[in-house]
């Protein structure tokens, strides 16, 4: 099989902000309530000033929030049901989602060795959750590509190669490239994709 392209800098980089800008990054971001209130302040401060246009702006800004304030009231608190459960379990795995966007964050910013190693947990995260694996606190890499290479045939030798690269990255000091990083970006949605196999239901008997 044909080895893949160099991935430059520029290209790793470009691949990373087109992560980010997907929209279940967002989901978190500032509410309307949010941004009126931060606007407000920004109103006020104006106002303080002692202007004339200062004061417009201040009876003007009054009328808004008393607005906000009474649609907010109306509707109800938001609900943060996801943060919440995790809020309220410190224990609880972190989703492949939020080691993502950490990886995009990391990759956009050229910190190789920090974007391979949140690709290689989103690619954990993303086999616990997809019932390959029982979510079990502190599996790394290796154990990961032993235990779940099997039941991911397409993906299991790219699994192995990413885990030897993490390994020589963060325990043999060798210095991380664009390279690695998108190799392990490139499993993470492989990963999401591939097709799951179970040996057992195939008639392979594990040895004892």
């Amino acid at each position: 099989m044909r080895p893949p392209d160099p991935v430059t800098g520029d290209a790793a980089r470009r691949a990373a902000q087109a992560e980010l800008r997907r929209a279940e990054y967002h989901q978190d971001d500032p509410g309307l309530l949010d941004r009126v209130l931060r606007w407000f302040g920004r109103r006020l401060a104006d106002a303080f000033s002692g202007s004339t246009a200062g004061n417009a702006l201040l009876l003007f800004a009054v009328l808004v929030l008393a607005v906000v304030i009474f649609l907010a009231v109306r509707a109800g608190p938001p609900r943060r049901e996801g943060r919440s459960r995790r809020d309220a379990d410190p224990l609880a795995p972190v989703p492949a989602t939020d080691h993502r966007r950490l990886a995009a964050g990391h990759e956009a910013a050229g910190r190789h060795a920090e974007a391979l190693r949140e690709w290689l947990r989103a690619v954990i995260a993303t086999i616990e959750e997809r019932g390959v694996l029982d979510p079990r606190p502190g599996r790394t890499g290796a154990a990961t590509a032993r235990e779940a290479g099997p039941s991911l045939p397409s993906v299991r030798d790219e699994l192995a190669r990413v885990v030897a690269v993490f390994d020589a990255v963060w325990f043999g000091a060798r210095p991380a490239t664009a390279a690695d990083a998108a190799a392990a970006h490139r499993l993470a949605d492989a990963v999401v994709r591939a097709r799951i196999e179970h040996p057992a239901a195939a008639g392979l008997v594990a040895p004892r």
